[in-house]
């Protein structure tokens, strides 16, 4: 097998981001390490809506960054114009009636999007829209494209496009089973020093706008970080050893700030 081009994954990612947009079809704010409910992809690029946003600040309606109160939330849009009980959404969302009471609607109602009526009853404040128009997620490999491709398959569940990026040269193994990827609408692109991103097997958009608890909840978090005037989660170390770039500015680290911003 020919010798891969890169060093280490964290030397793809500049070049990722550079050229995302053109791989993706869509411009939108890049962001890394940020945490989903199936894994932490390397990129994810955003784009936000700005009238969403807009709404939510002159509503006074915060973020909401845990899976209990966005799934508590999403169960009060089904019911919105009018009122469920918190022992009615914990049939719809699994979680405790007592955490539902004492924790989770609380905490939605201190955010604004929440409030308490009569009877123990419950209702949403305004309707939930989405702060993306696209939310994106690529995952970037030198070789092992299996352990890539299921990464790239979890994280999915909240993107509206999952895309798996290889070294160049490794690339050859997994277009060989092109067919895995276009059965499960994932994309499948290959990394080129001179030549940069190239798409092999284009990725289907996985679900209508909003219609996920998990991608909103990946918006969420990703507009916290841009309201922090981060680019970044936090980088978690593999096996004790901190996996930055071999060369070069690491684009997640906060130095390298503008050279990631879109």
């Amino acid at each position: 097998m020919p010798k891969a081009q890169f060093a280490r994954e964290a030397d793809m990612l500049e070049p990722i981001v550079r050229q995302a947009p053109k791989l993706v079809g869509v411009e939108g704010k890049v962001f890394f390490e940020v945490e989903s409910t199936s894994g932490i992809p390397d990129v994810v690029l955003v784009s936000f809506d700005e009238e969403a946003i807009r709404q939510r600040r002159v509503r006074s309606q915060g973020l909401v960054l845990d899976l209990a109160g966005m799934s508590v939330l999403f169960s009060l849009q089904k019911a919105l114009g009018g009122t469920l009980s918190p022992s009615q959404i914990a049939n719809q969302t699994h979680l405790s009636a007592g955490h539902i009471s004492s924790s989770v609607l609380p905490q939605l109602a201190r955010s604004g999007h929440v409030e308490k009526h009569s009877r123990g009853k419950w209702a949403a404040v305004s309707s939930f829209c989405s702060l993306a128009t696209r939310i994106c997620t690529i995952e970037a490999k030198i070789r092992d494209w299996r352990s890539g491709y299921h990464q790239t398959l979890r994280h999915g569940l909240a993107a509206d496009e999952a895309w798996l990026v290889l070294d160049a040269e490794q690339s050859a193994p997994a277009l060989a089973h092109r067919d895995w990827f276009s059965i499960a609408g994932i994309g499948l692109a290959s990394l080129d020093q001179e030549t940069g991103l190239e798409s092999l097997v284009p990725a289907k958009s996985a679900r209508k706008q909003g219609a996920s608890v998990y991608r909103e909840l990946l918006v969420e978090r990703a507009a916290a970080l841009c309201m922090r005037g981060k680019v970044s989660g936090p980088i978690r170390h593999v096996f004790g050893s901190d996996l930055t770039t071999s060369t070069g500015p690491d684009p997640r680290r906060p130095s390298a700030l503008e050279t990631v911003r879109r």
